[in-house]
């Protein structure tokens, strides 16, 4: 869906507040074809509120932000990772139909 999504102009982010090189031992595993950022403090975590219960862990949470920086939808699923898919899905299939 990566290639979708960027059609779209919706460029892809995952953020958390582990290591780079953890980073870049699960981006290259994975063989993700977008940046895995960090954010150590949690600084972007915390201002997007998603911080983990007691401050401990991140909540799972996909968003989808229009090129303008507006949040068009957003997913909070912390352990049911397909719903994060079946979401971007119905997000790519809305557009489609919206264009053709």
């Amino acid at each position: 869906m990566h290639e979708d999504l960027e059609a779209l102009s919706l460029p892809v982010l995952a953020i958390s507040p582990q290591s780079e090189d953890s980073h870049a031992r699960f981006a290259s595993q994975y063989e993700l074809p977008f940046p895995l950022l960090v954010d150590a403090d949690k600084t972007v975590i915390k201002a997007y509120k998603v911080n983990g219960p007691l401050g401990l862990g991140v909540r799972r949470v996909t968003y989808l932000i229009s090129p303008e920086g507006v949040i068009i939808d957003a997913l909070q699923a912390d352990f049911r990772v397909n719903e994060h898919v079946s979401f971007l899905k119905r997000f790519i299939e809305s557009q489609a139909r919206a264009s053709g």
